[in-house]
């Protein structure tokens, strides 16, 4: 994995200045990368790579695979999605990897609590190239937890797709076709037209928001917009990055 990471930097164009300055600053080495050994591995269309979660994963692992995943990939992709992003990409360096491990560490009740949860309901999950975790399946009763497109809570972002017989392979054909996701009454489902890395992006300034604000003020406050029928949240995620113009 080591030796696909610098090919993946190579082929992103970063500077091998980036690279030492990751290494230098959070002592990346090749058995760093040894979480992601032996995980079913997903490539979107962009070369990026997503990892499935074992369902008996411990929280230590997980949060590290997460954000292992993020530095293999050598960057988001966000700016090769569309000509029309919300935001200019936040270039890949060694400060983005500190901002990822500080949102995961107050975000740590993602991997301590809430991918158990999912594993027990049924669910499943990946890492993405985004240094968060994108999951779906399970029951009703975690189906519940996921509105419209998705929801994010903390560094999981839950996609509305519940009762499935294979959520592995679902989430294969999310990351392969490179689009959002959606399901029918039915329970068939079907592509979106949104680019995923726009949407992974979108959430993951969610899971920030939630690291920024902790677990009840966040909800609070989206609660208290909702009902003065305001969207800053959204809007400071991107409105077009979440699908919502």
């Amino acid at each position: 994995m080591h030796g696909r990471w610098l090919e993946n930097a190579a082929r992103r164009g970063v500077a091998r200045a980036t690279i030492d300055d990751i290494v230098r600053r959070h002592d990346i080495g090749p058995a760093d990368f040894a979480v992601l050994d032996g995980l079913d591995e997903i490539t979107d269309p962009l070369g990026a790579s997503f990892f499935v979660l074992p369902a008996d994963i411990g929280p230590v692992d997980a949060r590290r695979a997460v954000l292992m995943t993020y530095v293999l990939d050598a960057g988001t992709g966000y700016g090769a999605t569309s000509p029309v992003n919300d935001v200019e990409e936040t270039p890949y360096s060694a400060a983005e990897v500190q901002r990822i491990l500080e949102r995961q560490a107050v975000n740590d009740w993602t991997y301590a609590r809430l991918v158990p949860l999912v594993h027990r309901a049924g669910g499943r999950m990946v890492t993405t190239p985004h240094g968060t975790l994108m999951g779906l399946g399970g029951n009703r009763l975690l189906g519940l937890f996921a509105q419209r497109g998705g929801t994010t809570y903390g560094d999981l972002f839950l996609l509305n797709i519940r009762g499935l017989d294979d959520p592995v392979a679902e989430l294969r054909e999310v990351v392969v076709s490179g689009r959002s996701r959606h399901q029918r009454k039915d329970s068939t489902t079907y592509a979106g037209r949104l680019a995923l890395g726009r949407l992974l992006h979108h959430e993951e300034r969610h899971s920030q928001q939630w690291g920024d604000a902790g677990p009840i003020r966040f909800v609070v406050s989206y609660a208290w917009e909702r009902v003065r029928r305001r969207n800053d949240t959204e809007e400071d995620a991107g409105l077009g990055d979440g699908g919502y113009r």
